[in-house]
């Protein structure tokens, strides 16, 4: 029977100390209900990159070795923000340092839609990871918080320790950024089609 009713700060400290003594369920629960903050996070400082699962891994391996450190003096998603924060920003160095590029990564098209419209999502969701990748990070960090991660407003300030008025006005800054980036694209692709 799950256990609704407690609230998700008592219950991570409940699974924390399950997986200190062992217990492997536990701390597979514990990853499977902050995964879609780790992905969220790692992916907003990362932007789209083939290796965001790779780090996403690396981020549990290191929460798992580090496990005992964590003393529950702020929340576990908060503790685990700040590790999947700084596992992508050196992740993000070592790539830098790479001299080979990341390929593109381009999203499988579902068997039932035409080619015509898998090409059309392809190429909007590609829009859109690049649009991301020039917009400031904290607004990419927390857009992708909120609409990857699925997280409130609230949940956002706790993981961050943004104050959650802060979080709305990055919200609002990064979707306006995000918007004006796309709009310069679409009027370039215009231009071009026109000089044709």
């Amino acid at each position: 029977m799950r256990q609704e009713l407690t609230p998700l700060g008592d219950r991570d400290t409940e699974l924390v100390a399950k997986s200190l003594q062992g217990n492997q369920l536990a701390f597979k629960e514990l990853v499977e209900r902050h995964h879609t903050t780790a992905f969220a996070v790692v992916r907003g400082v990362m932007g789209d990159s083939d290796d965001v699962e790779d780090v996403v891994q690396m981020v549990y391996v290191k929460v798992y070795r580090n496990l005992d450190k964590f003393r529950g003096d702020s929340k576990f998603s908060t503790w685990l923000y700040q590790i999947a924060r700084n596992e992508a920003i050196n992740a993000v160095k070592k790539r830098r340092l790479a001299t080979t590029p990341v390929d593109d990564v381009v999203i499988a098209a579902p068997e039932q839609d035409s080619p015509e419209a898998a090409f059309r999502r392809t190429a909007a969701a590609d829009e859109l990871e690049q649009a991301m990748a020039r917009i400031d990070e904290r607004y990419r960090e927390v857009l992708e918080l909120r609409y990857m991660g699925e997280r409130s407003y609230d949940e956002i300030s706790e993981i961050t320790g943004l104050p959650a008025g802060t979080v709305k006005t990055y919200i609002h800054r990064g979707k306006a950024a995000l918007k004006n980036v796309m709009t310069r694209n679409l009027g370039r692709r215009d231009a071009a089609g026109a000089s044709e």
